[in-house]
């Protein structure tokens, strides 16, 4: 079961012929001292070849602006949606009572039954005597992580022997081994020892790099997991011509690929094997403007103003969090 298989044919084209899809989001909230709010949120894409340095088209048909993000419909937002041929542009812009109505401005979902990636707001204001103190907190969070994907790969693997078993059946015929003897194959040389590497990994409370490098590892791995599954059905066989008879399991394979490759689309997770088949970058960059001097912070700041920046797989695990103090005493 070769690893590119899983691979949506248009994500493998975008890899060789070294494009990547860049989406910037620029996020800037300004509190005011009665504890209102000014949120404005910029998406920016584009297309771009890297190897010749220019700006390609964008169908929108693969689009992700269109595709998978949400922008907010409260009528209190103004959303401008500006999309040419090699930029599309996205704006939304809103003043809020409190940074508390923001809900969410981001929202990026990959299939209808996908959890969702997104941000929450949280803030608060407390009188200190004469001052007064601001908190303010923000996460950005997709739980559909490589990891989320590996145990989804894990689980439909485990489902698939019975399946697997008939599927060679019916490709080597008078060839076949048992179908008992396949399934032990498939289990024992494939899904439990994938399964049991995938609930090593799960058992982190965090994606960090080291994390992001076993499960490229791990899906590495694949390749050889399954050579391992042919030679043990060719094992449990009593026929000879070891050729065709592994031709023809390679064949079941390639249509597993496809089939997982569908699968991990409809859960929102195509982009387990993004990480090595394509190219695409996600960058944030989030500006808060408080009312009064930050105190403290989990970034460096200056005067009334904290900025952060990120990237795609710092959304992973518990999130990317910002949040800073301003005001009191």
């Amino acid at each position: 079961m070769r690893l590119h298989r899983l691979v949506p044919a248009a994500l493998a084209l975008l890899a060789a012929a070294c494009i990547e899809d860049r989406l910037t989001v620029d996020v800037t909230t300004y509190v005011q001292a009665n504890g209102s709010c000014t949120r404005r949120i910029e998406y920016r894409l584009e297309r771009v070849d890297t190897d010749k340095g220019v700006s390609l088209d964008i169908p929108a048909a693969e689009d992700p602006l269109r595709l998978w993000h949400r922008f907010p419909r409260d009528p209190r937002w103004t959303v401008q949606d500006d999309a040419s041929a090699r930029l599309h542009l996205v704006t939304a812009e809103a003043t809020l009572p409190s940074p508390n109505e923001i809900d969410w401005d981001y929202w990026r979902q990959r299939a209808k039954q996908a959890p969702a990636a997104r941000n929450h707001v949280s803030f608060a204001m407390s009188q200190e005597g004469p001052a007064t103190t601001y908190d303010f907190t923000e996460v950005f969070q997709d739980p559909a992580s490589p990891l989320a994907g590996v145990r989804f790969l894990a689980q439909a693997l485990a489902k698939r022997e019975n399946a697997f078993a008939d599927a060679v059946g019916a490709a080597l015929g008078p060839m076949a081994p048992r179908r008992a003897d396949v399934r032990r194959a498939y289990r024992d040389s494939f899904a439990l020892p994938f399964s049991r590497e995938v609930e090593r990994l799960g058992a982190r409370p965090i994606y960090g790099p080291r994390e992001r490098k076993e499960i490229e590892g791990l899906l590495d791995r694949l390749d050889a997991l399954h050579k391992d599954l042919v030679q043990a059905i060719l094992a449990a066989s009593s026929a000879t011509a070891v050729d065709e008879m592994t031709k023809r399991i390679e064949d079941v394979g390639q249509e597993w690929g496809d089939e997982l490759s569908a699968e991990l689309a409809e859960a929102g997770l195509p982009h387990l094997f993004e990480t090595k088949q394509a190219n695409a970058k996600l960058h944030f960059r989030v500006k808060l403007v408080m009312p009064a001097a930050i105190t403290r912070a989990n970034t460096c700041f200056s005067g009334d103003t904290a900025i952060w920046e990120f990237d795609q797989d710092d959304l992973y695990g518990r999130g990317f969090e910002m949040w800073a103090k301003a005001g009191g005493r």
